[in-house]
């Protein structure tokens, strides 16, 4: 097997699934400006990832960004829905810089050994330029695995959050063992900011298959 081939980058989408999957919300008041920037940025980060969006979405996209809007909250929206349906997780910083997290729609399966990146939407109300750190008990982020973690979760850590409304981000996740799993993921930007409740926590279950 080629290294290409070993490191190629995919979204594995299981539509009936995420058809049941509650949508995001939706973050409004949003400038148009920099809002576009960042689509355009995020879109060549995924190009340089490898990650591969279903082709329709990616035309749209591209069109949308392209324009001058004659809406510019409508436009923001259309981003939003089609960026949404390919996030595992929804973050929300709230102007206190406190952080909760909800499960988003896309619906996934991990090939055992070989990374995959999905989508983090962030909503930023409280404009925090910390970076966004993920955690929890079956995370491996450090370089050694302890006990029980079995799945690997990168986001940059030297990358700071852009203090925009919103923003989205690339999560990388590799997976050790196979089968069904749950990992719990935690968020915060710096200490003492995690929600309460255990609102910066969401559990996802996994099915993790023999890479082909």
């Amino acid at each position: 097997m080629s290294r290409s081939f070993r490191c190629l980058v995919l979204f594995t989408l299981l539509p009936a699934a995420a058809a049941a999957q509650t949508p995001l919300p939706l973050v409004e008041d949003l400038a148009w400006g920099p809002l576009r920037d960042h689509g355009r940025q995020l879109l060549t980060r995924l190009e340089a990832a490898k990650v591969s969006l279903p082709a329709a979405t990616i035309r749209e996209l591209k069109a949308l960004l392209d324009k001058e809007p004659a809406n510019a909250d409508a436009a923001a929206a259309a981003l939003q829905k089609l960026l949404d349906a390919h996030c595992l997780i929804g973050v929300t910083i709230n102007p206190e810089s406190r952080v909760k997290a909800v499960r988003g729609p896309l619906m996934l399966e991990l090939p055992r050994g070989r990374e995959v990146v999905v989508l983090i939407k962030v909503h930023n109300e409280g404009g925090v330029t910390h970076p966004l750190i993920v955690s929890g008990p079956e995370l491996i982020v450090q370089d050694k695995a302890e006990a029980g973690q079995w799945l690997r979760a990168t986001l940059p850590s030297n990358e700071k959050l852009s203090g925009r409304g919103l923003e989205y981000r690339l999560l990388r996740l590799t997976a050790y063992e196979a089968g069904k799993r749950e990992a719990t993921f935690r968020f915060d930007v710096g200490q003492g900011t995690q929600d309460l409740g255990f609102r910066a926590e969401v559990p996802i279950l996994f099915t993790v298959r023999e890479a082909r």
